[in-house]
C-alpha cells in the first residue's frame, strides 16, 4: 500500500528515484482506481437514466447536466493522476540512470510503449538493489574472513 501512497506524497517531486516495484504499483493503483472511477460512473448514469424515465424528467435541463457531469468523472481523473505519473515516471528514469528527457517519448507515436518496455523491464541502480538485498556484512566495514564466516552454512 505505501508503494501507491508514497508517489501521493512526493506528487511534484522530479527528483530522486523510484524503484520498480513502486513504479509498477502507482501505476496499477491507478490504472484500478480508472476503471472503478469508469465502472461507478456508468452504474450510477445507468441508474440515474432509469429514474429519470421513469419519473418523466426527460425534458428537463438539470437532469441532462446532471447525467453529462457524471459522464465527465472518469475524464476528470486523468489529469488528477497525471502528474505523479509523471513524476513516479521520471524518477525511475533516473534510477535507470537515463534523462527525464526521455518521457518526450510519450508525444510521439508508439512512443509510450518503448518507453513502458525502458521504465517496467529495466534494472534499476541503487535503489532497487538496496530494495532487494538485506543489510550484508560487507555493508557494515567487515573484512575478508568475517564475510566467509558469514557465508558458511550451518553444520
Amino acid at each position: 500500500m505505501d508503494e501507491w501512497i508514497r508517489p501521493w506524497r512526493l506528487y511534484a517531486d522530479f527528483d530522486g528515484r523510484a524503484t520498480r516495484r513502486d513504479y509498477w504499483f502507482f501505476h496499477l493503483g491507478a490504472a484500478g482506481a480508472l476503471v472503478a472511477v469508469g465502472t461507478l460512473s456508468r452504474l450510477v448514469e445507468d441508474s440515474l437514466a432509469w429514474l429519470i424515465a421513469a419519473l418523466r424528467l426527460g425534458e428537463s435541463n438539470a437532469a441532462a447536466l446532471l447525467l453529462f457531469a457524471i459522464m465527465l468523472m472518469p475524464l476528470l481523473a486523468v489529469p488528477i493522476l497525471l502528474v505523479p505519473s509523471l513524476a513516479v515516471s521520471a524518477r525511475r528514469l533516473r534510477d535507470l540512470g537515463r534523462s527525464p528527457r526521455w518521457l518526450l517519448l510519450l508525444v510521439a507515436p508508439f512512443g509510450g510503449v518503448a518507453l513502458l518496455a525502458l521504465l517496467g523491464l529495466g534494472r534499476g541502480g541503487a535503489a532497487d538493489a538496496e530494495a532487494l538485498t538485506p543489510a550484508s556484512p560487507a555493508a557494515n566495514g567487515a573484512g575478508v574472513y568475517e564475510l566467509a564466516e558469514h557465508a558458511r552454512l550451518p553444520a
